[in-house]
């Protein structure tokens, strides 16, 4: 890849870490500056990255060589996670407990308490996920796989400022240094070009005098 490229990945994984990593309430004092906790949970984020990296780059591939397929691809993408949610159901033994009826969507929808959950449900299914796969899978097709993987990074980023704007909770320091590391990192990507690079490093002066 370009160089730009492997920056804007360094700088992106960096603001991630700040981002997700840094926990206030893990200080052992209120004179430390920072705290970095890392969980269980943390290191499965990181497979589901690396796992959704891989996802971004092997679809783009494909869908730059068939950029009409957007649709039966988000299709397949559904169909993979619902196949999965209900094996791990079945698993769970969540769909032979007794209520489990209660907390299924036909269920939620009956029941008055719960149709507002049922709403949320709906709108989970059929926007965040299907419509936004679908927007995303047809992007994929026009956009470079390392321009689309520093952009998808950006969601952590998206999510803290709309968690601020809906909710007024505050960005803490961890949040703005990561925030401004994601948006360099997009914007590396976007602006410099390999030429940029080349400057920076010239090797000329070594060729000269290796003629001489």
């Amino acid at each position: 890849e370009a160089p730009q490229t492997w920056l804007a990945a360094i700088l992106c994984i960096a603001g991630i870490g700040v981002l997700e990593l840094y926990d206030p309430s893990a200080a052992a004092s209120s004179a430390e500056a920072t705290s970095l906790s890392i969980s269980f949970g943390d290191v499965l984020a990181l497979l589901q990255a690396v796992g959704f990296g891989t996802g971004v780059f092997w679809t783009s591939r494909m869908l730059k060589k068939e950029p009409h397929q957007a649709l039966p691809v988000t299709a397949t993408l559904l169909a993979t996670t619902a196949l999965l949610s209900a094996f791990w159901c079945l698993v769970d033994g969540w769909m032979f407990s007794p209520h489990s009826f209660q907390y299924t969507l036909p269920g939620m929808l009956l029941d008055p308490s719960l149709r507002q959950v049922a709403g949320a449900v709906l709108w989970t299914g059929l926007i965040s996920t299907s419509l936004n796969f679908f927007i995303e899978l047809t992007a994929l097709g026009r956009v470079p796989p390392s321009e689309a993987s520093v952009i998808l990074a950006s969601e952590p980023l998206w999510a803290a400022l709309f968690a601020a704007a809906l909710y007024g909770t505050g960005l803490s320091i961890a949040d703005s240094i990561g925030g401004a590391l994601i948006v360099s990192a997009c914007l590396v990507n976007a602006v410099l070009e390999p030429s940029s690079f080349a400057k920076m490093f010239d090797n000329s002066h070594i060729d000269e005098g290796k003629k001489e």
